[in-house]
């Protein structure tokens, strides 16, 4: 079993089976996670949306994607409104696993209503916008549940992203390759 942040939430979304996709992003020197949701719905071919960049949906299909953050605030200086929903915590001290049990089950059920709301977004003529919606009342009772049944887990996560190599560190690699660039 693994102490890393990163491979534990691979791993356990890989358990899971969510009704969604998933694309994990690391960022080294942020000291950063963000796991990106994506889900779609199956729609009338003449339903066109127009997402935030201006691009139309594919006929027939609606996709949907939003980003959830794992960050540490000493190295990261993170929007909490342009995410679902972020997460700090102390990257060397790790979060625990029950937490981010809870947050991936939580994740799992704001996608499947995410998925209802879609389809009711799309029949609607004067829907505006679209958004998940994350409910941290719902997030902290599932906590106090999984407490209450002895399912939560205090074993820390630890956020170990591999660094990137240093300049020098590079150079040193050079000279092993007798300082010529392989293509």
């Amino acid at each position: 079993m693994t102490d890393s942040l990163i491979d534990y939430i691979d791993d356990e979304l890989k358990k899971l089976l969510p009704n969604f996709k998933w694309r994990l992003v690391k960022d080294s020197k942020k000291k950063m996670i963000e796991l990106y949701v994506t889900f779609h719905v199956e729609t009338e071919d003449d339903i066109q949306v127009q997402d935030a960049v201006g691009q139309n949906n594919e006929p027939g299909i609606v996709q949907f994607e939003d980003v959830l953050c794992f960050y540490d605030p000493a190295y990261s200086h993170v929007r909490p409104q342009n995410y679902l929903t972020a997460i700090s915590f102390d990257s060397h001290a790790g979060l625990e696993k029950g937490y981010v049990d809870a947050v991936l089950r939580q994740i799992n059920l704001t996608t499947k209503q995410g998925m209802v709301d879609l389809r009711e977004f799309l029949e609607d003529d004067f829907a505006g916008e679209f958004k998940l919606n994350w409910n941290e009342k719902n997030m902290d009772s599932l906590i106090q549940t999984m407490k209450d049944t002895d399912r939560y887990d205090e074993t820390k996560l630890k956020m170990i992203l591999e660094d990137d190599q240093s300049f020098f560190e590079k150079l040193t690699e050079d000279d092993e390759h007798d300082g010529v660039e392989r293509v």
